[in-house]
C-alpha cells in the first residue's frame, strides 16, 4: 500500500516561502525521491521527471540505479496523479508516488494565432508513496550514536517524512544536544591529527567542561577552531550552532523541515565523516612513523 497519513489535512493547501538557495537546488527528482508527505512543493512548471536516480532494494540489485517513468495516470475519482518508476537494472522493483496539483498558474506561449495563455502546475503535494521514505540511517552513524540516540534520530526522520517539521527539528536537535561533547571531542582529535598545536587542541577540549547549554558550547568551540580545519572557508561548528540556535516559533512546518534537513546534513558530516577522516589520518601517520623509525 501507499504510505498515507494525516488524511484529515488532505484538503488543506498550505502556502510556503522558499529561500533562493532552496529554489535553486530542489528539483522534481527530489520531489519524487525524498520530499516529505503533505508538504507543498513549488516549482516554476512541475512535470514528473522521466528518469530518476534512486537506491534499489531488490535483493539481487541493491545498487544506486537509474529508474524510468513507465506509468502516469490521473485518477478523477480521488483527484490524484499516480506515477510509477521502475529500476532499469533489475526491472523488478517499482516506486509509486501519489500526488495532487495544489496550485496552478499561467504562462504565455506562442500559438497558431499568436500569444496564448497556458495553464501550468506550479505547486504539487505528495499524498502517498510506496515504498515509504526510508528512516534507515548509515550503519557507521548508528554505531557512533548508540541505541538511544539512534531511536530519537529515527523518530525525527519519521516526523520529517510525514511533514511534521517542528517534530523533526525537535528530535534532531535533541540528538545534537546529547552528542555535543562527543562532537567537540571529534573536532579536537581531528585538530590533533592535523598537527594543530596542543594548546589549541586543549582549548577545544576544554569547551566540554564549560557550564553552558549545548548550543553555546558549539559556539565556543567554533571560536577556537583553527582556520586549517574549515571546510572551504566555512566553520562546521559555527554553521551547526547557527542551525540549532535558530528560533522555530515563527517558522512554518515546511521551513522547520528545511532547517531539520540542513541540521541533519551538517551534523552527520561532522559527527561521522570527520571522525572517519581522523581515524584514517591517524592510522596513516602512525604507519609512516613506524616505517620511518624502522628504517
Amino acid at each position: 500500500m501507499l504510505e498515507f497519513g494525516r488524511m484529515a489535512e488532505e484538503e488543506k493547501v498550505v502556502g510556503t516561502e522558499k529561500s533562493i538557495d532552496e529554489a535553486k537546488t530542489v528539483t522534481p527528482e527530489d520531489f519524487i525521491t525524498r520530499w516529505p508527505l503533505y508538504t507543498p512543493f513549488d516549482f516554476p512548471e512541475f512535470q514528473p521527471p522521466t528518469r530518476i536516480s534512486f537506491h534499489c532494494g531488490w535483493p539481487k540489485c541493491l545498487k544506486e540505479t537509474t529508474w524510468a517513468l513507465n506509468h502516469r495516470k490521473y485518477d478523477n475519482e480521488v483527484w490524484l496523479w499516480l506515477v510509477q518508476y521502475q529500476c532499469t537494472l533489475c526491472q523488478r522493483n517499482n516506486i509509486v508516488v501519489a500526488y495532487r496539483d495544489s496550485q496552478t498558474g499561467t504562462r504565455n506561449v506562442m500559438g497558431p494565432s499568436g500569444t496564448e495563455q497556458r495553464t501550468i502546475v506550479v505547486q504539487v503535494q505528495k499524498i502517498g508513496q510506496h515504498p515509504p521514505l526510508s528512516i534507515e540511517i548509515p550503519k557507521m552513524l548508528a554505531k557512533n550514536l548508540g541505541e538511544g540516540a539512534t531511536s530519537l534520530y529515527k523518530k525525527g526522520l519519521i516526523n520529517r517524512n510525514q511533514g511534521y517539521g517542528l517534530g523533526a527539528i525537535t528530535y534532531i536537535r535533541r540528538v545534537v544536544e546529547d552528542k555535543t561533547d562527543e562532537l567537540i571531542e571529534v573536532v579536537a582529535q581531528l585538530a590533533a591529527s592535523h598537527n594543530i598545536g596542543p594548546e589549541i587542541v586543549k582549548k577545544i577540549k576544554a569547551v566540554k567542561n564549560e557550564r553552558a547549554t549545548y548550543d553555546q558550547k558549539l559556539k565556543l568551540a567554533a571560536t577556537v577552531l583553527p582556520e586549517s580545519l574549515m571546510i572551504d572557508g566555512a566553520n562546521p561548528l559555527g554553521v551547526l550552532y547557527d542551525l540549532v540556535s535558530r528560533g522555530v516559533h515563527d517558522l512554518s512546518e515546511e521551513e522547520c523541515i528545511r532547517v531539520a534537513d540542513e541540521t541533519k546534513s551538517v551534523f552527520e558530516f561532522t559527527f561521522t565523516h570527520l571522525r572517519a577522516e581522523t581515524k584514517v589520518r591517524s592510522d596513516f601517520v602512525a604507519k609512516i612513523k613506524k616505517l620511518a623509525g624502522g628504517k
